[in-house]
């Protein structure tokens, strides 16, 4: 079986869970999460782990708690635990004076934390496959992003208090998955919202990634790829900077002290990032280039940053002060 191969080589070999975890999985109903449960399922019989499932209802839809009934009983029929939770999205959205989309995303993982720590979990999966990460590549290119926004999707991203969330379907596609679930029978549901291009991902996902298949068959692998090759790039030179801004950078309250001598000797890549990693403000490609091009200039001693920070050269430092 496929999908179980490559679903049990990554769980080993980047060690996303191991013997002893309990493990709180994330399924919507989607074909996606619905695999990811059954697979899980499979998992617990060859390492000694623990798993329970949330279904969370963002009320948006009448056909969420038809859906959570289907999630729950494919659940119990794996014996596993399920939790069903109710979101105010909408509600949550006009407080926050942000999106629909945004508002569920944020409920989502704000609970996933909260019921982890309840039920004394140290891993959070969620189902984001092969496919969500080209969408996010895609996302980030048509918005404008320097190489961090092509690293796409982390298969692991640390959160406080011990957790950990992680992705193990990253490497499997879309085909893979649906072909799983048919093949097995799997009932899963389909959110009809999915199919409406009123979101950029849909649009991608509808649109431009058909297009894109029809050049290269492949596509979605060549940009997993892509998105593995400028991770272990982004990680080297993470390393490389923290280890210079550990040497060569002061942080208080209200100012940060950069030795110019020393990031001066670095190659130009290192010294874009450095600046990246410790602008108090303002991160934005534009302002970074015009950081570069005022540091050059011998003349000019200040450079406002925002409204809340400016810029000062003096000897051999460069001060960032917080403007009162």
């Amino acid at each position: 079986m496929l999908i179980w191969e490559k679903f049990r080589k990554n769980i080993i070999d980047n060690k996303l869970v191991v013997s002893g975890d309990k493990v709180l999985l994330a399924v919507s109903g989607g074909a996606d999460s619905m695999v990811m449960a059954s697979l899980f399922s499979m998992l617990t019989k060859v390492l000694n782990i623990e798993v329970i499932v949330v279904n969370f209802n963002h009320n948006l839809r009448k056909e969420s708690v038809k859906e959570a009934k289907i999630v729950q009983k494919f659940i119990s029929s794996l014996g596993m635990e399920c939790i069903l939770k109710n979101l105010n999205t909408k509600e949550y959205a006009q407080k926050n004076d942000i999106s629909v989309e945004t508002a569920g995303r944020q409920l989502r993982y704000s609970g996933l934390e909260e019921i982890a720590k309840k039920y004394k979990c140290n891993k959070i999966a969620t189902a984001h496959n092969m496919n969500d990460n080209a969408e996010t590549v895609i996302m980030w290119l048509l918005r404008g992003t320097g190489t961090e926004g092509l690293t796409g999707i982390p298969m692991v991203r640390k959160i406080d208090n011990g957790l950990t969330v992680i992705r193990p379907l990253l490497p499997i596609t879309r085909t893979l998955i649906d072909d799983y679930a048919k093949k097995t029978k799997i009932k899963f549901c389909t959110d009809k919202t999915n199919f409406k291009k009123d979101y950029t991902r849909n649009k991608i996902r509808l649109t431009l990634i058909p297009q894109l298949k029809k050049i290269n068959p492949s596509v979605i692998e060549h940009i997993y790829n892509l998105s593995c090759i400028v991770k272990n790039e982004t990680d080297y030179f993470r390393n490389k900077v923290n280890f210079f801004i550990s040497k060569n950078v002061k942080f208080s309250k209200n100012k940060i002290v950069l030795n110019l001598r020393s990031f001066y000797k670095q190659d130009n890549i290192l010294r874009y990032k450095i600046l990246k990693e410790i602008l108090p403000d303002k991160k934005r490609t534009v302002q970074l280039n015009n950081l570069f091009t005022w540091l050059k200039d011998k003349e000019s001693k200040k450079y406002i940053l925002s409204k809340n920070w400016i810029a000062k050269k003096y000897r051999q430092n460069l001060y960032f002060d917080f403007i009162n």
